[in-house]
């Protein structure tokens, strides 16, 4: 049969297309997948249809669905049979099962429209919507220092050094969404009714009250966010990625790299989110590479130097809540370096 001519509302009074939506009848089932197949261009008519169709599941009760679902199938039913008695049947008696089946689709388009309206947007969407207009500068942190920020709503943030953090202007009325620039552990006030936010021009992290850190860094290539406490959703914020939402569990995390089409998730030990929050670092005979390691780990930066020299580093010693310079300051004295910084990346200079 050619759909071509069908609109929604056709899809929606043909039994074997409800058949379909609620895999009712596998002969149907099959039959719908066919015209997909088969009637490319009807792909997307068919899809709002059966979305449509579906709602009746989504936005009430199973008892609800089925008494709907039942009138939908007893209208299209009867004006079937008043079809065929076409000749005799009094006008009036006629439109009755169309009325039916109208005010039917009225509410299903009413509930369809508050469903798209309830629908949280995607994170790429609110990324796009992010300007100097609708948010505004919270803190901000030069390369050495941290900063412990509360919100309106008592969410705590610890913002890591050359980090800043904007927040919605509306933050605290409809939705809770800032935007990060950097990285940050965010401590999250329960509420259910508006979900928390943040925002990077990488990731889009949603929670409703748990723990976490976000690290997304202008000049970095790559972005990550570490569950701690929880539950969160990470999606990419850049559009047409098609990069896969990702939900985490306390001890795992993704990081999302600069032309990757997936997050790669894994898990990690919880002591590291904790040492990172007491700016806790210990070395025992380290290396470069361990220094350069950790320090970036807790610090969120980036450390160059000329390859030649990074051989004869070599450190000794523990920090607990002491600043990147006092670390930096205290391993360079050891080595014989200073340091230069442009923003979260800096030179060792021998």
């Amino acid at each position: 049969m050619d759909y071509t001519n069908f609109n929604v509302e056709d899809f929606l009074t043909d039994e074997s297309f409800i058949n379909y939506c609620y895999e009712l009848n596998d002969a149907d089932k099959a039959h719908w997948e066919n015209v997909i197949l088969t009637q490319p261009l009807l792909k997307k008519k068919i899809t709002d249809a059966r979305e449509l169709c579906l709602l009746l599941s989504i936005k009430i009760s199973k008892e609800e669905k089925q008494e709907t679902l039942a009138k939908l199938k007893a209208s299209i039913a009867a004006e079937q049979l008043q079809t065929k008695a076409l000749g005799s049947t009094n006008v009036r008696r006629l439109w009755l099962p169309r009325i039916a089946v109208a005010a039917t689709l009225l509410v299903l388009a009413i509930g369809y429209g508050l469903y798209r309206y309830n629908t949280p947007l995607s994170g790429a969407v609110l990324y796009s919507r992010a300007t100097a207009n609708n948010y505004h500068l919270v803190a901000q942190t030069n390369f050495s220092n941290r900063k412990v920020v509360v919100l309106p709503d008592g969410t705590t943030v610890t913002l890591n050094g050359s980090s800043s953090l904007k927040m919605a202007n509306d933050y605290n009325k409809d939705d809770r969404h800032v935007l990060l620039t950097g990285e940050a552990f965010f401590e999250v006030t329960k509420d259910k009714t508006r979900p928390f936010v943040v925002l990077t021009n990488k990731t889009a992290t949603t929670a409703l009250g748990t723990s976490f850190k976000v690290s997304s860094y202008a000049d970095a290539k790559s972005a990550s966010v570490m569950l701690s406490t929880g539950k969160v959703k990470v999606e990419a914020t850049q559009s047409q990625s098609n990069i896969a939402d990702q939900i985490l569990i306390p001890g795992q995390q993704v990081v999302l790299a600069e032309g990757d089409k997936n997050f790669t998730k894994t898990n990690f030990d919880q002591l590291e989110i904790q040492n990172w929050r007491n700016s806790r670092l210990v070395f025992t005979n380290a290396d470069f590479k361990e220094i350069v390691d950790k320090i970036a780990k807790t610090y969120g930066v980036l450390i160059k130097a000329d390859e030649k020299q990074t051989d004869k580093i070599m450190f000794t010693g523990q920090f607990t809540n002491k600043s990147l310079t006092d670390v930096l300051d205290a391993i360079g004295f050891v080595n014989k370096f200073t340091y230069t910084h442009n923003g979260n990346t800096i030179k060792l200079v021998f």
